[in-house]
């Protein structure tokens, strides 16, 4: 039977759901939050009853009912700090979380940046005396500009929106490929370093319809944070655009967690490593889940 637990974070009062569950010898507590407020009683009963059906059908492919109550207490703690935060602090927090952010897509990318460098370039406006290109400075500031309009973007994902992002990413730093799919240069892509092959320029249109079916479709059913690294995952392996295609991929997933209100993802190059492994078993193996888990993992430490 179903029962409604009062628990308290940081000194706030939460109400979830709470499912006794017995598997083998052991006792297992499957459980819900529902929020500060205690609905009514109707609509008590429905979450309830959405709740058994979630536990029988496992709802999510990917995540475990533990999965999700990690997720979502993770989200309701730094929904409340942002909250108790003045307009100036939040500004200041996530100015700094963009600019750690750039600097290590950047550099997964391979711009030639360091850290301090970068601060100085999109904190204090002043460019090194140690850059070497200009570009490398367009293409952080760049960068930067693109996190605040995937932050004002109340749209859908669709082929507009990617072209967008894609074409404030390279102005200025290559025009001939800004906002430009592969199938519009006739371009075919190798990646450095794996054997797999991304789609050739003449098959992406087809590819890239089919993934924005899936994502329509999708977008109803996954949670939030399976969505997310699937559209990370797929995108970057169809490499729809001659560059840019794993900053745009990461600019995408904290797009998502942006819009729903989720701690943001930054992937730091220290990890190149078990990044491009974890891709691997995707782009090689197809298998999806190694990717969702590293992903769930880097929100977990966030």
């Amino acid at each position: 039977m179903v029962y409604v637990e009062q628990i308290i974070v940081k000194g706030n009062k939460y109400y979830k759901l709470v499912q006794t569950i017995r598997k083998g010898d052991k006792i297992v507590h499957k459980s819900r939050y529902i929020g500060k407020i205690l609905p009514n009683k109707e609509r008590l009963e429905q979450l309830k009853r959405e709740f058994l059906s979630e536990i029988k059908l496992n709802r999510y492919r990917y995540l475990s009912n533990e999965d999700l109550e990690k997720i979502e207490k993770k989200r309701l703690g730094y929904k409340k700090e942002i909250e108790n935060l003045s307009s100036i602090e939040r500004e200041k927090n996530l100015n700094e979380f963009v600019i750690r952010f750039t600097y290590n897509s950047s550099k997964i990318a391979g711009v030639d940046v360091t850290l301090r460098q970068a601060y100085l370039i999109l904190k204090e406006g002043v460019i090194p005396d140690n850059i070497k290109s200009l570009k490398t400075v367009k293409a952080l500031e760049n960068h930067q500009k693109c996190f605040m309009a995937i932050t004002k973007y109340k749209g859908r994902l669709n082929v507009n929106f990617i072209k967008k992002i894609h074409r404030i990413l390279f102005s200025g730093v290559n025009d001939e490929i800004a906002g430009k799919l592969r199938s519009e240069l006739k371009m075919n892509v190798k990646l450095a370093g794996t054997i797999y092959v991304p789609p050739k320029g003449q098959d992406l249109e087809k590819e890239l319809s089919n993934f924005f079916k899936w994502y329509i479709i999708e977008n109803k059913k996954l949670h939030h944070l399976e969505l997310l690294a699937l559209i990370h995952l797929k995108l970057i392996s169809l490499q729809p655009f001659a560059d840019g295609n794993s900053r745009l991929s990461r600019l995408l997933m904290n797009w998502i967690l942006w819009k729903h209100h989720y701690p943001l993802i930054d992937i730091p190059v220290e990890d190149l490593e078990n990044y491009y492994n974890s891709l691997d078993k995707y782009q090689i193996e197809k298998r999806e889940k190694p990717f969702i888990d590293y992903i769930k993992d880097k929100y977990f430490r966030t």
